[in-house]
């Protein structure tokens, strides 16, 4: 693949020594026209009851078995329930399992479905149909990227590797509503897991008939509150309130639609036009908090994020089979700077792969704590020793989206403080999201930008990354002892010790550098004053079936 964007050479000067120093500050903007609202606490007629948001890019794919991508979940979420869901602010739920108990030491779930829960074309939801999904996602033929997040039941992990068929997946409809699932060990987060979408039922005879196009509107059928009546490709998507879903005379939207708007400054020029009612996370480019919170108040909603961005490697392969290469690299990033000048403090700085989580202490590396003087002094050993200088500088291409001028930024003051610090030559290489996707998959880039969201509020759904075998341990990342450290802290039932195993396994990545760690997220939304029903939470999940559109007329400026 050739190279686009900006070379290491083409960088601004000016940019390098503002970063580099410390100096220099976001741009301020005017604010210009904003439309202005007078609220009521009463609901908007029926007819306004429609939620325009933006989703960051077109969805790879709404089949819940093979997303992996945010965009695609966040649509998904409104489309389908799993036997627990999210209430507002992020909490497990019973969703279309009204009730479960737990026995066997942890080790049998035995859940009862809803008897109202239904499809959007009115047939009932069944055990069957979650047996149907599970046994599908572990599947071998499927391809499914999320199979190893199902290994702690029963023989999945046989399956996966192709030793044994699906059906022996220990997951069983004892009836029409009661459904039983075994798993190998005790796993205290595992309803916590239900919510995702790997784990949600599937409608068999949509998917036998329609074969990959069963995603399609018309054929998709769907047991969320609400059901997709249109997908225009490369446009938007129109979901509308589905009246068989069980708890749907709580539901008061009538549709939402969703914009894939990839620039963020774009999503913020369309809000403050009036065409979106909801901006999610990114919800506009660090350098424009400012003044979007000065004009906008708190329409501009910040809150912690269970995410982190780094930079993966390719592990296998020179040049980052070489831990001091890494490590150099790691070490010389000035984080502060970053945050600071470049999101303009919207992020926190990360030197490590766990993002904060309460109870949870994470294992910050001894360098993090260091002066920068000591940081660049040992980074420079370090890049020596594994062969490099400013004569013979490391060369290589470092991948990432073309979706949002401050990741551009971001990239080119990496690139910057690389090069200033160590003499390395970083080319920047720009794809589209879908592209750079498919490219980090198939091993095509050695240098990578990446980022993780929890998928549920344990350290595990963060350390199954670098677990050898996992289909998104895309740098190939290889330790027994990190490997093992995480198996036994999924196996420890006592929520201290399993913490401390992971405190063990974080020290073990932080020794061997397999990523970069870069910022650990902050959700950012832009939410109408009229919007009710968006609150923060951890997860960065808002569900349509909560959101509801206030009475409001709108204030020429």
């Amino acid at each position: 693949m050739k190279p686009r964007g900006p070379s290491l050479r083409s960088l601004g000067v000016a940019m390098a020594a503002a970063l580099l120093s410390g100096c220099g500050s976001a741009p301020d903007h005017p604010g210009g026209n904003l439309y202005r609202y007078a609220v009521s606490s009463r609901p908007a007629p029926q007819s306004q009851q429609v939620l325009r948001r933006r989703v960051a890019m077109t969805p790879r794919t709404l089949d819940p078995s093979l997303a992996t991508d945010t965009p695609a979940i966040n649509v998904l979420e409104d489309l389908f329930e799993g036997l627990v869901t999210l209430s507002a602010r992020g909490r497990i739920v019973p969703g279309v399992a009204k009730s479960w108990r737990i026995t066997d030491h942890g080790m049998r779930y035995v859940f009862h479905l809803r008897s109202n829960a239904r499809w959007s074309n009115g047939k009932p939801v069944t055990a069957g149909d979650f047996v149907y999904a599970w046994r599908r996602e572990v599947n071998p033929d499927t391809a499914a990227e999320y199979a190893q997040s199902l290994a702690r039941i029963v023989n999945a992990q046989a399956i996966i590797d192709g030793k044994k068929p699906p059906d022996t997946l220990g997951v069983t409809a004892l009836d029409a509503h009661t459904l039983e699932v075994r798993l190998v060990h005790r796993t205290p987060y595992f309803l916590s897991m239900l919510f995702n979408t790997y784990y949600m039922p599937l409608y068999p005879p949509a998917v036998r008939k329609w074969g990959m196009a069963w995603t399609r509107p018309g054929h998709l059928v769907s047991n969320g509150a609400f059901y997709l009546t249109q997908w225009v490709i490369n446009g938007h998507l129109t979901l509308k309130k589905n009246p068989y879903y069980w708890d749907a005379a709580r539901v008061r939207l009538r549709e939402e639609i969703y914009y894939p708007i990839p620039s963020a400054s774009a999503a913020v020029e369309r809000y403050l036009a009036g065409d979106l009612d909801v901006v999610n996370t990114p919800a506009f480019p660090p350098s424009d908090a400012r003044w979007l919170r000065r004009d906008l108040g708190s329409q501009v909603r910040v809150a912690p994020m269970y995410g982190t961005a780094y930079l993966g490697m390719l592990l296998h392969e020179k040049p980052f089979d070489n831990r001091d290469l890494r490590l150099a690299l790691t070490l010389t990033l000035n984080r502060r700077v970053l945050d600071d000048k470049l999101m303009q403090g919207m992020d926190a700085p990360a030197h490590s792969l766990f993002p904060p989580l309460p109870h949870f202490t994470r294992q910050s590396p001894a360098w993090a704590h260091w002066p920068m003087a000591k940081r660049l002094a040992v980074a420079r050993r370090l890049y020596h020793a594994a062969g490099y200088s400013r004569a013979h500088p490391l060369r290589v291409k470092l991948l990432y989206m073309t979706e949002g001028v401050h990741t551009r930024d971001y990239m080119e003051a990496l690139a910057t403080m690389w090069h200033q610090a160590l003499g390395a030559d970083i080319v920047l290489w720009q794809e589209q999201w879908k592209v750079m996707l498919q490219d980090v998959e198939y091993k095509n880039a050695k240098l990578y930008w990446s980022a993780w969201l929890g998928d549920y509020p344990s350290p595990y759904t963060f350390a199954h990354q670098f677990v050898k075998g996992f289909a998104m341990n895309y740098g190939d990342y290889d330790n027994p002892a990190y490997q093992a450290t995480v198996e036994a802290a999924v196996d420890e039932p006592n929520q201290a010790r399993r913490y401390a195993l992971y405190d063990k396994a974080e020290a073990i990545l932080n020794r061997d550098a397999p990523l970069i760690p870069l910022y650990f997220y902050n959700s950012n939304l832009l939410v109408k004053p009229y919007v009710a029903g968006v609150e923060s939470n951890v997860m960065n999940l808002h569900l349509a079936r909560y959101i509801w559109i206030r009475a409001h007329s709108v204030r020429q400026p």
